[in-house]
């Protein structure tokens, strides 16, 4: 539980120093879900790739791009946090 509040805690802050990304963010899921809306009132079954396509690009975009795959280990985390606050 504690663990999950911390991750809660950091997407809050996030928000607020970073509130362009939030937006981009969001606008981006947003027209995700409209993309497969709009493939579903079709009678398509393409619409379910569209959404797992959608939703897990921006994942393996970002580990391509050098994301470490250690960022949700909790103890790796509270290192960074608590090496960037001085304490």
């Amino acid at each position: 539980m504690k663990a999950f509040l911390f991750f809660l805690g950091s997407a809050i802050r996030w928000m607020g120093t970073e509130p362009s990304r939030f937006l981009y963010f969001h606008l981006y899921l947003a027209s995700v879900y409209l993309f497969t809306n709009f493939a579903r009132s079709d009678s398509s079954d393409i619409y379910r790739l569209i959404f797992i396509v959608g939703i897990l690009s921006p994942f393996l975009i970002a580990i391509n791009r050098g994301l470490p795959l250690d960022c949700l280990d909790f103890d790796s985390a509270i290192k960074k946090e608590s090496g960037n606050s001085g304490v």
